[in-house]
């Protein structure tokens, strides 16, 4: 099960793969601002991956647009979009 660590928040834990950051953040206890429900329509769960972008992913149509549209690229990824595979450290971004 792949690590995710979240530094600004102290948060580090072991969580399924498969799982979205945002599921997995907000199981270890710190919830991540998502005004769309998880939709990728809106970008207030943006986060910069600080390692691991290779453990996530990849960006699917509708994640790519809303970056495009915030002025965002990797490794700048949506935590309601992006599906964990291996360990992560991710920090705040948006």
């Amino acid at each position: 099960m792949p690590k995710v660590s979240y530094p600004a928040r102290r948060l580090v834990g072991v969580r399924p793969a498969g799982e979205t950051i945002l599921e997995a953040v907000r199981a270890l206890g710190y919830i991540i601002d998502h005004a769309c429900g998880g939709n990728a329509r809106c970008g207030t769960c943006c986060l910069r991956v600080v390692e691991g972008a290779g453990n996530l992913s990849p960006a699917g149509p509708e994640e790519a647009a809303m970056l495009r549209e915030l002025g965002l690229s990797p490794p700048h990824r949506l935590s309601c979009q992006a599906r964990i595979q291996g360990d992560i450290v991710v920090l705040p971004a948006c």
